[in-house]
């Protein structure tokens, strides 16, 4: 179980939003960022299926969201709308992660296979509180500061969230199945 190999898909669904940041930061202009952001989900979500990986269903309903409220963005020439998807995305994936077993499958056999169901999902709730308060600072910076301000805070502090509470996870998990994995060894050697 190596971060970085965790990491991975987290970066990948960050993607859009990143490239969504940056272009808002070096242009200024949020329906030009808006537009280049639904294409690029677009076609990572048609690159993906050609490659034959399944699309989950958080991947689905982000790319549902991300073209409605930048379509809507766009035609109504209202930011708000897209600076409030995040808050929405969040709210719907913080209600996905409130179910028991979200995140079995994402979590490599080593760690199903040596960790107690609890503490998954233990876990797996720790990640719906985390969005839950991320849709809130979402909200709040979206209707009380500037695009600029909001959208530094778009780039820095949800991804900056995930890491944080990723590699927390994953010290916790690695070390919980080393100690089971050793005790499972001194049983079978005694």
């Amino acid at each position: 179980m190596h971060l970085l190999r965790a990491l991975k898909p987290l970066l990948r669904d960050l993607l859009s939003t990143l490239v969504f940041v940056g272009l808002l930061w070096t242009t200024g202009d949020i329906y030009w960022a808006t537009g280049v952001g639904i294409a690029l989900g677009i076609g990572q979500t048609l690159w993906y299926m050609h490659r034959g990986h399944a699309i989950g269903p958080l991947q689905w309903l982000s790319l549902v969201l991300v073209t409605v409220l930048g379509m809507t963005t766009i035609l109504t020439a209202n930011p708000h709308f897209i600076m409030v998807k995040p808050t929405i995305i969040a709210l719907a994936i913080g209600a996905m992660m409130l179910r028991r077993d979200w995140m079995a499958p994402y979590l490599p056999p080593i760690v199903t296979e040596n960790l107690d169901d609890r503490e998954i999902v233990r876990a797996g709730y720790a990640w719906a509180a985390l969005m839950f308060v991320l849709a809130v600072l979402n909200l709040l910076f979206a209707f009380l500061t500037s695009q600029l301000i909001w959208s530094w805070y778009l780039a820095v502090v949800p991804p900056l969230s995930y890491v944080g509470l990723l590699a927390v996870q994953y010290l916790m998990f690695r070390k919980h199945v080393l100690e089971k994995i050793r005790v499972r060894q001194t049983n079978q050697t005694v």
